[in-house]
């Protein structure tokens, strides 16, 4: 049986869960993000909840940067004005 759960944000991370069924052993759920493996788990919420947690963790580094790139370059950019003395 294939059965999972994926959560994308726009193109920078795909998390996904995958079931893995074995013989004579009970499923396992495979967790990863964009390819990076992160676990195997006994049930589906943990799974989903490990690639969440990676996901969100990411996202706030992520916007952390953004905030320092966006303020850098406004400072940047009224440099260039006051150097041109352009608006």
């Amino acid at each position: 049986m294939c059965e999972g759960w994926s959560l994308e944000i726009g193109t920078a991370y795909r998390g996904s869960v995958v079931r893995q069924d074995r013989i004579d052993h009970p499923p396992t759920w495979l967790a990863s993000v964009n390819a990076a493996y992160l676990g195997e788990y006994l049930d589906r919420e943990t799974a989903m909840a490990r690639v969440e947690a990676d996901i969100e963790h990411n996202m706030q580094m992520v916007l952390n940067d953004w905030g320092l790139y966006r303020a850098a370059k406004s400072k940047r950019s009224g440099e260039r004005r006051e150097l041109t003395g352009g608006n």
